[in-house]
């Protein structure tokens, strides 16, 4: 026969997360992975009350007094205003001849991440596929406009009246052109090397140094052990200067702080494929947010809920990310706008 040990540890080991209620609604236990879950010590939970840890999941368990009951889509807030979502079923439960509740967690955020991962991936291939497509055909009629307007820039004197009007069309042509070169991206692959992600981070911090208003202060939070990763560089730059620009223009009016985060997530799945270990790099801001109008579609090029924006920053940044094999994801409320940039570590670079 089993005993009481050998079952308490089980339920230790446990990946799903569990507590037990007594009667009062009182947490008296409350395995590693509940712990976890809710970033607590669970010895220090014992004795509380459930609502604590789970506030407004339920009005009353008595909705569970005769048969178990399963909230889905439930939101946990953690530390640093991280959220994530779970599936609870709370279950009328008798322990040691006690009557309670038996209280079972699904973390189901990583299964959620996944599925908005892969439909985010599927929408923005769409995307650039048709932006250039699109940049594509309009390219060579523009080098034929920019053409022929050189030749009768020829034909008349820097005086003449006809001369200023072509020296507008030039410059309007030339800087259409410059657009669409950005928006079909390099012309070869360039070559990666090992870099590290905190250099990185300190390079594009000096280059906004000069346009960070006073009200705006840089607040940095690492992990020193993430080792270097294999990339280039100065695409990267630009990818998180894009980024990191977006949150000091958020915060212009109001000020705050511009918070930059380096961590490491294990057996992190991004697209189809899961990696050992990837670089996670958050960049939140204090600011007004992301409307809800454009927040699905801030990825596309030409989208943008800035006056002065070009709409295409957050899209140049993403195809740098999916050059790497990483992704960015935002997520957007007043006061908390996070962009996240998630960069698969690899011994060495890809080849072709």
């Amino acid at each position: 026969m089993m005993s009481k040990s050998f079952y308490y540890e089980v339920l230790e080991g446990l990946t799903t997360a569990v507590l037990w209620l007594d009667k009062n609604e009182n947490i008296q236990f409350m395995n590693v992975a509940a712990g976890e879950i809710f970033q607590v010590s669970p010895k220090r939970m014992l004795g509380k009350s459930w609502k604590i840890i789970l506030p407004g999941l339920v009005d009353t368990l008595n909705q569970s007094v005769d048969k178990s009951i399963t909230i889905h889509e439930y939101t946990v807030a953690v530390q640093d205003f991280e959220k994530i979502r779970v599936s609870c079923s709370i279950s009328p439960y008798e322990l040691s001849e006690d009557m309670g509740w038996l209280v079972e967690i699904y973390n189901t955020e990583r299964h959620h991440r996944i599925v908005e991962e892969d439909e985010r991936w599927h929408q923005y291939e769409a995307g650039n596929l048709l932006v250039k497509t699109l940049a594509h055909e309009v390219k060579n009629p523009l080098a034929g406009i920019l053409g022929a307007t050189q030749l009768l820039q020829k034909r008349f004197s820097t005086d003449d009246k006809e001369s200023a009007f072509l020296e507008i069309i030039s410059k309007e042509v030339t800087r259409l052109k410059n657009l669409v070169n950005r928006m079909l991206g390099p012309e070869k692959r360039a070559e990666k090397e090992p870099h590290n992600v905190h250099e990185l981070i300190r390079y594009v911090l000096q280059v906004v140094e000069g346009e960070k208003p006073e009200n705006v202060y840089i607040k940095l939070d690492y992990d020193p052990s993430i080792p270097d990763i294999y990339m280039d560089f100065e695409a990267m730059i630009q990818a998180l200067l894009n980024l990191i620009q977006n949150g000091i223009q958020a915060m212009e009016e109001t000020g705050g702080f511009l918070t930059i985060k380096t961590r490491i997530e294990h057996k992190f799945t991004l697209g189809a494929k899961t990696y050992p270990l990837v670089a996670k790099i958050s960049i939140k801001d204090e600011g007004m947010g992301i409307p809800d109008s454009v927040f699905d579609s801030i990825f596309y090029p030409m989208v943008t809920s800035k006056k002065a924006g070009t709409g295409l920053g957050l899209p140049v940044a993403q195809n740098v990310l999916r050059q790497h094999d990483g992704l960015i994801v935002a997520e957007s409320e007043p006061g908390n706008t996070v962009f996240t940039v998630y960069l698969p570590l690899k011994q060495k670079e890809d080849k072709e």
